[in-house]
């Protein structure tokens, strides 16, 4: 008996295995349900008799929010290192930084335009330029010299500042996030380090990102069967029905 419970053991971890689509579901509904907190259920915490229960709510459905966007990092480094050009990738952050904005600002800022937040594309985007940079700079420097370690400061420094004067979403603790996430790739300790970054240079409420860990540890190397576009697509769409959703409520 003692010899087949490792078996049976083994046989469920190799069964339990998840692509690159699997991961972007979890990342999606996991955002869904954290934007669903932020831009539906702030409303009801500060009306009527049931405030209590919906800052609960509330609470609870911002803290399953935190493992998404660990789960998009990693995703967003795997895909470099599978992209056939880099700057096709950039692009496309760059279309939905611009597509995503006014869903984004009419959802959680219930206005058409505010300069004083902007959508995570722009720290993905910043963060993929950044890496970019590194990249190509390593083409010119020897790896771990002195000129190549104060580089990854100066290009790394630029992308938090850059982060941090255009007041985007997670602004340069998501840039560093990132970046830890690119320097580790090889690393089994990779997103431990990134949620760390996330919970001490962010909120206490992003320990519950940690939860993000045991997915991704499952993490096949596969792509996964869900279209290239979904994801890039899902974020202004669900934002926009949110927004029509609160906006019918509470007009």
């Amino acid at each position: 008996m003692n010899n087949k419970n490792p078996n049976k053991k083994q046989q469920f971890c190799n069964s339990w295995r998840i692509n690159g689509g699997d991961l972007k579901l979890i990342a999606m509904i996991t955002m869904l349900i954290d934007h669903f907190g932020a831009a539906f259920l702030i409303f009801y915490m500060n009306i009527g008799d049931n405030r209590l229960k919906y800052h609960e709510l509330y609470n609870i459905s911002r803290s399953i929010g935190r493992i998404s966007f660990p789960i998009f990092i990693f995703l967003l480094v795997e895909g470099l290192y599978h992209t056939r050009n880099i700057g096709k990738y950039l692009l496309r952050l760059s279309l939905f930084c611009i597509i995503s904005e006014i869903p984004f600002d009419l959802a959680f800022r219930r206005q058409v335009f505010d300069w004083q937040y902007q959508n995570v594309f722009f720290t993905l985007l910043i963060g993929l330029a950044a890496i970019a940079l590194i990249q190509y700079k390593n083409k010119f420097l020897k790896t771990a010299s002195f000129l190549d370690c104060l580089a990854n400061i100066i290009i790394a420094a630029a992308a938090m500042l850059l982060a941090d004067f255009l007041k985007t979403d997670y602004s340069w603790v998501g840039i560093l996030a990132i970046l830890t996430a690119y320097w580790l790739h090889s690393s089994d300790l990779q997103m431990w380090f990134v949620c760390l970054v996330l919970f001490f240079f962010s909120s206490n409420l992003e320990l519950y990102a940690l939860f993000c860990i045991p997915f991704i540890q499952h993490y096949n190397g596969k792509k996964g069967h869900l279209p290239k576009w979904m994801p890039y697509l899902f974020y202004p769409v669900h934002l926009l029905i949110l927004w029509g959703i609160t906006s019918v409520i509470y007009k």
